[in-house]
């Protein structure tokens, strides 16, 4: 399957399960972003999680800018002696994740997120809105496709996001955001779009 079919695949299982998608070219990033999050309810607290490592330094500067021209707080896991960690406390109060995703899933409509220092998978969990970042180059047809690619370089931990976070009780009625974000939102990176 060739990357356009792969991709188109990717949102429709993406779209079915909840995750809104926007394609875009790197040349207009900036604004639909801003357009994205001039929607959000003003009664969210203007706090932004970003992911300290792993995404092209092209994009987070210039994120981390739009966002301060926006006036949203940015935080960020720090580097110490044992590695990255986050502030909890201002974590728990941030309303927006913004996270680089290397690769994503045609078959199931998942992100993949991997672990690694810095980048910040908290962002992408706590928030109520996840919004993510990829390349359409980054998408693979399956996650055995993602586990051969990688080989033995596995990292520790992998999450694989489907969708806003679900849950259902008892009486099995769905609720959205309880164990994660409300929202998630993946910008595609396509310069066909």
């Amino acid at each position: 399957m060739s990357t356009p079919e792969m991709v188109e695949r990717y949102i429709r299982m993406a779209g079915a399960a909840g995750t809104y998608i926007v394609r875009v070219a790197r040349a207009e990033l900036s604004g639909r972003l801003a357009a994205v999050l001039g929607e959000l309810s003003p009664s969210l607290p203007k706090i932004a999680a970003l992911s300290a490592y792993g995404w092209p330094e092209e994009l987070r500067e210039p994120i981390e800018g739009l966002l301060a021209s926006l006036n949203f707080q940015v935080i960020m896991p720090e580097k110490g002696q044992g590695g990255y960690s986050w502030d909890r406390d201002r974590l728990a109060g941030a309303s927006v994740g913004i996270v680089w995703c290397e690769r994503y899933l045609a078959e199931t409509g998942s992100l993949v997120l991997s672990s690694g220092p810095g980048k910040g998978g908290l962002a992408t969990l706590l928030p109520e809105i996840s919004i993510v970042l990829s390349d359409a180059e980054g998408c693979l047809e399956t996650l055995s496709d993602y586990l051969g690619e990688t080989g033995h370089a596995l990292p520790a931990r992998i999450t694989l996001v489907t969708g806003p976070s679900r849950t259902g009780d008892i009486e099995a009625t769905m609720t959205k955001g309880v164990h994660g974000p409300g929202k998630v939102i993946h910008f595609i990176l396509d310069e066909s779009a």
